[in-house]
Formats: structure tokens, sequence, C-alpha cells
């Protein structure tokens, strides 16, 4: 009678331990995150918005470092901006945080828009308030283009658009 050989035990290797879940910022590393990168961007929008230079000119250089930075940003400040929009639903801090940054711009595009309507370099008719609204809310949809991997938005011809509509019938 023949002795059958055991066979070796056919051994799987070791299944890897899941990795580790990320571990989450803390909101306040987020909101301090949010507003490092953001100043520069205020800043800058801010400088234009008090310099000598005609309104056209003045909205059209803010409108290129808003729509730059929403726009074409690298995917890490989209982001950055989502979490803290979708953090802001509830918690104070990341609203606060983020309705600041938005105010500052809103508030130099709408110093630029009414000195163009004071001027005459715009629309008599213009609201600047609505206008400067509209512009943050196509920059805020470019944003969320580049950060859903629909990739990075041109802002030139969008800037030129909303420039048009400001200084058409001017």
């Amino acid at each position: 009678m023949k002795r059958k050989t055991p066979r070796p035990a056919t051994v799987s290797p070791p299944v890897p331990p899941p990795a580790p879940a990320p571990v989450p910022e803390s909101l306040a590393d987020t909101v301090r995150a949010i507003e490092e990168r953001f100043a520069p961007i205020v800043a800058a929008v801010d400088r234009v918005a008090r310099g000598s230079e005609a309104p056209a000119v003045r909205l059209e250089g803010a409108m290129e470092i808003i729509f730059g930075a929403h726009g074409q940003s690298d995917p890490d400040f989209s982001e950055l901006l989502l979490t803290g929009w979708t953090r802001a639903r509830h918690d104070k801090h990341h609203r606060l945080a983020l309705a600041w940054q938005r105010e500052q711009l809103r508030l130099a595009l709408q110093e630029i828009l009414q000195a163009g309507t004071a001027s005459g370099a715009f629309r008599k008719d213009l609201d600047a308030g609505a206008v400067a609204a509209v512009i943050l809310g196509a920059a805020e949809g470019c944003l969320l283009q580049a950060a859903t991997q629909g990739g990075a938005v041109p802002p030139g011809e969008i800037v030129r658009t909303l420039l048009s509509l400001a200084l058409s019938g001017a």
C-alpha cells in the first residue's frame, strides 16, 4: 500500500492590516490653514483695489487674482476651501473665517465697481454689490470644478466677459 505523502499546506501570504484611518486635522488647524493660504490673496486684491490705476484696470487685475486663485490653484488649496465650506455648516470658526475672507474680496471688488460707476467708466445703473457677489460666485464655481477633478479653469475668458458686463453702455 502506497502511503500518501502529505502535501505541504498552502499558506497565503499574510494580509496586511488595514491602513490606519487618516488622522483628521483639528478644526483649529484647518481654520488656520485657510487663513494662511487665503490671506495673501486678500492682501493682493486689496492692494489692487486701492491702486491709482483706472477702475477698469483695477477690476481686471483684481479678477485675475481671484480667478487665478480659485480656478487655477493647486488641488490642495481647492480641497482646503471645500473642506472649510463643508465644516462651516456645523462649525462657527470655519463659518467666520470663510465669511471674513469672502467679505474682504467682495468689498474690494465693490469698491472698484463703485469708483468706476462714479467716474463714468462703468455703467451708471450698475449695482456694485450685486456684481461683486456675481464675480465671487463665478470664481467659486471655478474652484468647485478644479477641486472635483474637472481641471484648472483658465480665467481669461471669464474675466473678459465679466469686465465687459461692467463696461457695456458706459
